[in-house]
């Protein structure tokens, strides 16, 4: 199984040092649903010091995300994150200092800073780090593990009109904004990244029952 192989994995990669293993991919396509398996599977076997983080968690304010324009696809590539936060309380905690790492920084669902959740880091931390744009040029290099989650856009749409109705309201807007803003900024991500060719293990998840693993991680 996916979940057994990206355990599998990370073991291999472990030496006396904290890794991030980030799981990468356009909208919907089982990004946190993959993250969470392989978190509950890793404390299930008692293995390492698994922490969770979402990069929704580290979302810019509204009057940054949108200041290209509501519907912009560009602004939803560039400006939807807060990428200096993000190297700042988790990849240089990590990758520099060994201290301490803040987990989360800004909720959009509420437009509000969120009170942060720091945790110490150890020699046995994995980070497991979901999100969308995880292989754009300022990180792809920092990750010790990319896994890319690869759907196509009617799935990514056929999914967002289940899953977006609480967040959007209705079918006719999740639509709208997805044709408009999400999937043209997707396909500036797909573009301008190939995040398929940076990614460690690339997963055909259109079938959420049936994975298909299609790039398995090499050791160098």
């Amino acid at each position: 199984m996916i979940v057994e192989y990206i355990i599998e994995t990370i073991k291999a990669l472990k030496k006396d040092k904290p890794l991030i293993i980030v799981f990468d991919g356009v909208d919907t396509s089982g990004k946190t649903t993959l993250a969470n398996s392989v978190f509950e599977s890793m404390q299930e076997q008692k293995l390492f010091n698994p922490l969770r983080i979402q990069i929704d968690k580290f979302h810019n304010s509204r009057n940054v995300r949108i200041q290209k324009g509501d519907l912009s696809p560009e602004g939803f590539f560039y400006d939807s994150f807060d990428h200096k936060a993000i190297f700042q309380n988790i990849i240089n905690p990590i990758k520099i200092s060994y201290g301490k790492l803040i987990s989360q920084k800004y909720d959009y669902r509420i437009e509000e800073e969120i009170k942060p959740i720091e945790v110490s880091i150890t020699n046995n931390t994995i980070i497991l780090f979901d999100g969308i744009f995880m292989n754009r040029d300022e990180f792809y290099q920092k990750w010790d593990l990319s896994i890319f989650l690869d759907v196509s856009f009617d799935t990514v749409l056929k999914r967002a009109l289940k899953r977006d109705i609480d967040l959007f309201g209705d079918k006719d807007t999740i639509k709208k904004r997805y044709l408009i803003k999400y999937i043209p900024g997707q396909k500036i991500y797909l573009e301008k990244c190939k995040p398929l060719e940076r990614a460690d293990i690339v997963i055909d998840n259109n079938d959420y029952l049936n994975p298909k693993l299609l790039k398995k991680w090499t050791q160098e």
